[in-house]
């Protein structure tokens, strides 16, 4: 492993490998592994980055430790280890394998239905001796939690794997656990209580911040794959219309086009006219505009209401802005000490 490589660790199986992979691979930065039973891999089209795989949680003490200087990794472990990962910085959060880190209660608890009855309840149990018993592995974003809500009397009883089943099995009376839809808990007769999230989690790419200071060679190569993966996410808010249109002249169409400011593009209109075939007694210009998705429709109708034929409609594989905002923010992160999450 060249010692100048950018080592990106990404999570070796499950709903954060399968997203962190898909996202790669659409924003050009296919990922190249020969062998399935390899921990590490390259992407062609990035020269002097390396990969390995980890789970996520290994994935976390890696940049921590500084033997990877980036990472893909759940914000949930994140925030649950924060105290122990001084130097990782949160760069980006990558809109996939979202869930939500929540309190879920037994459906017989009729009377709890939200964190103040929750509240209630534990205050009803340490009047006889009792403590409410939350299964969990994470123990710090819980303990936490609850001393927010005012809830200061509960024991934590850490468990990993399936602790949909403590309640049943009697260890605990209730949890706290990452859901994506609900449907476990509900298979398990539990249910979440409003008031009772404890965070909204999602894939994150983190870094370690005294390992990227020290090594600037390494931020070209970083500022590469983050500005093509925010052009490739951005680029699926738009799309790009072309029509041919008669006109007078190019001020001509460009002003009918800009009359209705909604649908003339997110910068306008451009407008250049077409070198028509000898006979041809109309004008043609070809206009181009870069729209939102949602409104294809609706400026397909006003580019035809102006005479716009030969419409095509084009879906851009990368948007650039005019700077990155990603790669600006983390640059004001890696000088500023702040804390990006």
């Amino acid at each position: 492993m060249p010692a100048g490589n950018l080592i990106i660790a990404l999570p070796s199986k499950g709903q954060l490998a399968d997203g962190a992979d898909s996202l790669f691979g659409r924003a050009g930065l296919r990922i190249y592994k020969p062998n399935q039973r390899q921990y590490t891999a390259t992407i062609p089209s990035l020269p002097g980055t390396e990969v390995v795989y980890q789970r996520p949680r290994d994935i976390l003490n890696q940049v921590g430790e500084g033997r990877a200087d980036i990472g893909v990794t759940g914000l949930d472990i994140v925030a649950e280890h924060s105290e122990d990962t001084a130097d990782v910085m949160v760069i980006d959060r990558l809109g996939f394998g979202r869930c939500e880190l929540l309190l879920a209660v037994p459906d017989s608890w009729i009377d709890v239905t939200s964190i103040a009855d929750l509240a209630d309840l534990s205050l009803r149990q340490q009047a006889r001796g009792m403590q409410l018993r939350i299964a969990t592995k994470y123990g710090n974003l819980t303990k936490s939690f609850l001393y927010r809500q005012g809830i200061s009397h509960f024991l934590l009883v850490h468990a990993e794997g399936a602790m949909e089943a403590a309640p049943r099995m009697g260890y605990a009376d209730m949890i706290a656990d990452l859901s994506e839809t609900g449907t476990t808990l509900r298979e398990n007769q539990l249910r979440p209580i409003d008031g009772g999230t404890i965070i909204a989690s999602e894939a994150v790419l983190i870094g370690n911040r005294r390992r990227l200071r020290e090594a600037r060679t390494k931020l070209e190569t970083l500022r590469e794959m983050i500005e093509l993966v925010e052009a490739h996410r951005r680029a699926r808010q738009f799309v790009s219309l072309r029509a041919n249109i008669t006109g007078a002249s190019v001020q001509d169409v460009q002003d009918r086009i800009l009359a209705n400011p909604a649908l003339s593009g997110t910068k306008g209109p451009g407008v250049v006219a077409v070198a028509s075939p000898p006979g041809m007694t109309r004008k043609w210009f070809e206009t181009n505009l870069l729209v939102r998705a949602d409104l294809i429709h609706k400026t397909m109708q006003h580019l035809r209401a102006l005479g716009g034929t030969d419409i095509i409609v084009a879906r851009p594989d990368y948007v650039f802005d005019e700077t990155s905002e990603t790669y600006d923010r983390f640059e004001r992160l890696l000088n500023n000490n702040d804390d990006a999450t």
